[in-house]
């Protein structure tokens, strides 16, 4: 299959249930510190989580920034595939960036996981299940 790489104006949709493939193409593209920050997403979607509090449970440096540079090649892994990012986010008031995954999204992504070998890729994490 030929997956379109997104040009300037081109039109990047949100993921739906039908996005299995593609799910699995990007989730074959992400680095381990990716895929890692993916499965506590993917493993309580709708809880929302603070840059900081993602860091600290992955071991990230730069805090809170490093979150956001864990993120910047997945955002441009979907938008190769013509979709938007997996993850929600927002600034609560007064608040550094909170992010999480809808149930849908993260069933997409869990499939494209378990597709690929990848039951549990946290390592030595409390949290994972």
């Amino acid at each position: 299959m030929i997956y379109v790489v997104d040009e300037p104006g081109g039109e990047v949709v949100g993921w739906s249930e039908a996005d299995g493939e593609l799910s699995e193409v990007v989730w074959g593209k992400l680095s381990e510190p990716a895929k890692e920050l993916f499965t506590v997403l993917m493993n309580e979607p709708g809880v929302r989580f603070s840059g900081d509090e993602l860091s600290s449970r992955l071991g990230l440096p730069n805090g809170k920034h490093g979150v956001a540079g864990v993120l910047g090649w997945p955002m441009r892994h979907c938008r190769s595939v013509g979709r938007a990012w997996p993850w929600a986010w927002e600034y609560p008031e007064g608040k550094s960036a909170q992010y999480w995954m809808t149930e849908e999204v993260a069933d997409l992504f869990r499939h494209a996981r378990d597709a690929q070998g990848q039951l549990d890729v946290i390592k030595n994490n409390p949290w994972s299940e």
